[in-house]
């Protein structure tokens, strides 16, 4: 026998999968904190109108969880999301910057 504990592992009884909108949090003594989100539209107020009215469109924000990460699993993490973003764009293409894709969204399209 190695000296090694068999590890078993299960989902947590809260288990569920998030589409992730977004990640917001900071720096904080001994790691990071990262509230991780998702959006959904709401237009039941829009759609309550006779005319619909887009302006009445509400984005929902609901904070799904707090991640808090020490140094070592923050690297951790840096090193394995690196080599995913690697193993997708060789798949699949260079994945734009967010801010190219705001600025192709800003740009006029050509008449």
């Amino acid at each position: 026998m190695s000296g090694m504990p068999v590890i078993e592992s299960e989902e947590s009884s809260g288990y569920r999968r998030i589409l992730v909108a977004g990640v917001f949090g900071g720096t904080r003594p001994g790691g990071v904190n990262a509230l991780v989100y998702s959006e959904r539209t709401d237009a039941v107020a829009a759609l309550k109108a006779p005319q619909p009215e887009p302006q009445r469109i509400v984005l929902k924000r609901t904070v799904e969880c707090e991640l808090l990460l020490d140094p070592l699993q923050l690297k951790s993490l840096h090193m394995w999301l690196g080599e995913k973003i690697r193993e997708y764009e060789a798949l699949f293409g260079r994945i734009p910057s967010p801010e190219e894709v705001a600025s192709r969204a800003n740009q006029q399209p050509e008449s």
